[in-house]
């Protein structure tokens, strides 16, 4: 890496990562419980939540896994 640029520091980058650690430590990094407030967060606000049929989720997953072995 070349150490002789300044570290450039994007504001709404750090404002991501700010909320993300912030979130994480609300759920005790527990992705599923994050998961399911922000499903009902988006309910409450009058969104349609769509559920993926497991069989295309899983084909997904795995093409995901067969791309990145390549």
């Amino acid at each position: 890496m070349n150490t002789n640029h300044p570290i450039w520091h994007d504001p709404i980058v750090a404002e991501i990562h700010a909320t993300r650690d912030r979130l994480a430590n609300q759920y005790q990094n527990d992705l599923v419980a994050y998961s399911k407030a922000a499903e009902t967060h988006c309910r409450m606000l009058g969104f349609n939540v769509i559920e993926q049929d497991k069989h295309l989720r899983h084909t997904h997953v795995s093409n995901i896994i067969e791309y990145a072995s390549i």
